[in-house]
């Protein structure tokens, strides 16, 4: 199953938070986003390869944020319109990638 990123924001409604175990993952995921045409605004996702981040906000329209403080405590939150999704276990096809 190759599960795409537009897929994953059709699955589920409200906010969806990815979350990176490494760089190379994080730096890998800026691809493919760019790949399906996902956006920080106007800017390439590539374009911020090598940058830390540990959390990203997968957006309605194929755009993409950073995530600041208020971000990082909704991400923290269980509320039921959250969606913390390990993107390691997503893109590896497991059943369970929402924590």
């Amino acid at each position: 199953m190759n599960r795409t990123l537009t897929d994953l924001r059709k699955s589920h409604e409200g906010h969806i938070y990815l979350s990176f175990h490494s760089q190379q993952e994080y730096d890998a995921f800026l691809t493919r986003a760019e790949n399906e045409d996902f956006r920080f605004g106007e800017h390439l996702p590539t374009e911020h390869i090598g940058e830390p981040w540990d959390i990203i906000s997968l957006l309605e329209e194929n755009r993409l944020a950073f995530c600041g403080t208020f971000s990082h405590m909704a991400y923290a939150n269980n509320e039921a319109n959250v969606h913390r999704v390990d993107y390691f276990k997503f893109i590896s096809s497991k059943e369970n990638y929402t924590f």
